[in-house]
Formats: C-alpha cells, structure tokens, sequence
C-alpha cells in the first residue's frame, strides 16, 4: 500500500516507524510543518518528524506552509497514486480536494474515546476533567475536525500517576501498533467507518499559555494537581504569590488536620504547603519569578523566612 504521511510532533514519530517498517506499506514521503523558532532563543528548529524521517528512515519530506489553495502541492499528491493519507498530529485542516486523492480515503488517529475531545487538546481535556478511561480512536478524515466514521477504538485507564506525557506515550504505543493492521482490514474490507454519535459529541479547544494561571484561593486540590497533570509538558501551571508569579513544578496531595490559608505557603513537618479552596498541596519543587528552579526547601529558608 503506499502511504503519504503526515504529523509533526514526537508524538507522531512511533506511528511513521512502525508503518515504515512494515513489509506490506510503502510510505511515499511525509509532509509536516514548517521548521519553527523554539526557546527563549528562538533557535529554528526541524519538527520531530522531520529528524526522524530524513535521518532514520531516508524518507523525502515535504513542508508546505499551507494546503488549502496550494494547487502545486495538490497535484503533487495527487500524481502519487496513493491508497491512504494517514494523519498523526499534523496540525492543519485539510481541503476536500485532498480528501478526495487516496483510493481508500484519508485516516487519521485521535486521542480521545470519540465523539468525546474533539479537537486539539483531547489528552490535556481528559486529565482536566479527572476521566478514568481515555483511548486512540482511528477516523475517516471529513472536512469538519473529528466528524468524520469510527473505523477503530481502544480504550485504557488513565493511571492515578498519568500526566499528559505519560499518558501521551502510552496513547502513542497503542496507537501506533492499531494503525497498520487498521488500513489493512479497510483496504480489504473488513473494517467500514461508522458514524459518531452527533448527540454526545464535545469539544475541547487549543491550549493558551494563559490557561497555565492556577488560582489557589478559588480552586480545590483536585482541580490544581489536574491542570499539574494537564500542562506539565505547557504551559506547566504557575500562581502570583506576592504580586510575583511562581511556577509549581513537582506537586502531590497532602492530608493535614489543620486548615492552610488558601493562597498561602506554609512550612510543615519538613515540608511545603499550600493551601487551596478544598485541600492541601504539598509543593517539592518550584520556581519563583526570575529565579532558577529550586526545592521546597531552599525556598522554605530563602522566602518563606523573609
């Protein structure tokens, strides 16, 4: 079968191996985004994909900076004689006339128990939310973001400990041992998309630096150390404490029989503390405002005794 990939992110990158490394697929080439500035340095810097493809794999790359409209782009794709796009975290919708170019049609992998989380932060959205269950869900790609029939759905716990980096991983494994025995089993019939229950459908939005801001007087223990879980990869969560802002870099529950201020650090026992709405929070590692990251106790003896 031969296959043109697209995704960008690491994420993506166990899906093109596995499908690269089967006997039975031939990927084409893979398309991902442009090279982007990264860092405080703003250093350009290759997609994961990109890497993995060009030095692992010998695979060509294509980078567009747009689809829709980019008629030299298209025809290119469409002379490929393609059986399937598979799409991984790519990151750009696609126009109808690219749908329209595979034999078997475009697929595309989505980590959420769909109709539920879509669009663009389904792992962040589940942690969020506190679910017990998420999942990869493997689609028929439509115009309109994560409409289109379920072809293939697994779905796992998400553990006690998960944060989005470890469930991403997880999700990543799964996903990427399903992709090609699913494009398999639709090339041969076996597998037909059905269509998701429009009446349970939800949607989840893009991730802003902005959402990182935790507010610790009007926020329960659950809700910060889910928003922890939710952005410890980005934007991580942060609080202003003192008309200064501090980032909150390793947290857990703590169970203690006295009430804590919410808002307020204290020291208990060895250890840090923070108060919220409902609860308690013990902080092991943070980062103050112009500072470097530092433990609990380094800013028990440099803040808290000032």
């Amino acid at each position: 079968m031969k296959i043109l990939f697209f995704g960008t992110p690491a994420f993506s990158v166990p899906f093109l191996a596995t499908l690269a490394h089967d006997e039975e697929i031939e990927i084409v080439a893979v398309v991902t985004q442009p090279d982007k500035p990264v860092g405080r340095k703003k250093i350009v810097t290759a997609p994961a994909v990109k890497d993995f493809a060009q030095n692992e794999l010998d695979i060509p790359v294509l980078q567009p900076k747009r689809i829709k409209g980019n008629n030299e782009f298209l025809d290119l794709v469409q002379n490929m004689n393609l059986d399937f796009i598979v799409v991984v975290a790519y990151g750009m919708i696609f126009p109808e006339e690219l749908l329209e170019i595979p034999k078997y049609g475009c697929v595309n992998v989505h980590t959420s128990l769909l109709p539920k989380y879509r669009g663009a932060s389904p792992i962040q959205s589940a942690l969020l939310n506190g679910d017990k269950n998420t999942g990869v869900s493997i689609m028929n790609m439509e115009e309109e973001m994560d409409t289109g029939g379920i072809y293939l759905i697994r779905k796992i716990e998400i553990g006690e400990k998960d944060d989005a980096i470890s469930l991403s991983n997880k999700l990543s494994e799964i996903g990427a041992v399903m992709i090609p025995l699913a494009l398999k089993d639709i090339a041969d019939r076996v597998l037909s998309p059905i269509p998701q229950n429009e009446t349970n459908a939800t949607y989840c939005k893009k991730i802003n630096k902005e959402d990182g801001l935790i507010d610790p007087a009007n926020e329960t223990s659950d809700e910060i150390l889910n928003k922890f879980k939710a952005f410890i990869f980005w934007p991580q969560i942060h609080m202003i404490y003192e008309n200064k802002k501090i980032k909150l870099l390793q947290i857990d529950k703590f169970k203690i029989e006295q009430k804590v201020s919410p808002g307020q650090f204290i020291a208990y026992e060895g250890n840090l503390l923070l108060g919220t709405k409902e609860g308690t929070l013990k902080i092991d590692q943070l980062q103050p405002e112009g500072k470097n990251s530092m433990q609990a106790k380094d800013f028990m003896n440099g803040f808290l005794q000032k």
